[in-house]
């Protein structure tokens, strides 16, 4: 999997963290194709056409970020890292959903990303691979239930 050139969608509340974060992403060589302080737009978008990975900060004017955290999460169309305040930590507890597969803690550096957006990606994969393998289970298991109720029929 490669980690260099992913598509992100960057969204914070606040226009400073947003910059910030924005350079850090493109000096990892990043595409930073949406760039917003709107969860609602971060969360059509990521509908309509997945990102490698979002990206999330904090500071929404309507929302907060644990709420658009664990929405991007129910969805399961991409990998999340959040990126929190030190003041947020406590909360973190809220991050309950399973895709949301980084935190960071600000001030946050080109570094501290590439290694969180590394094991994002890999534990969402992961993630992907269990699911299927669970699915590919439960219809193993309904195969054999019909083909017992169906030997105890003749």
């Amino acid at each position: 999997m490669k980690d260099s050139n992913l598509k992100i969608y960057l969204a914070s509340g606040d226009d400073g963290q947003r910059k910030v974060l924005q350079t850090n992403l493109e000096l990892l060589t990043h595409r930073i194709e949406l760039s917003t302080s709107s969860p609602a737009v971060m969360i059509r978008r990521c509908q309509e056409n997945p990102p490698d990975i979002a990206v999330v900060g904090t500071r929404f004017e309507s929302d907060d970020c644990f709420k658009l955290l664990n929405e991007l999460s129910e969805l399961n169309v991409c990998p999340a890292v959040a990126v929190l305040e030190h003041q947020d930590i406590d909360r973190s507890h809220r991050l309950m959903a399973d895709q949301v597969m980084g935190v960071l803690v600000q001030p946050v550096n080109d570094r501290d990303l590439r290694t969180a957006i590394y094991l994002a990606r890999r534990r969402f994969d992961q993630s992907k691979l269990m699911k299927q393998r669970i699915d590919e289970l439960k219809e193993t298991l309904e195969n054999i239930d019909d083909e017992s109720e169906e030997a105890s029929h003749e």
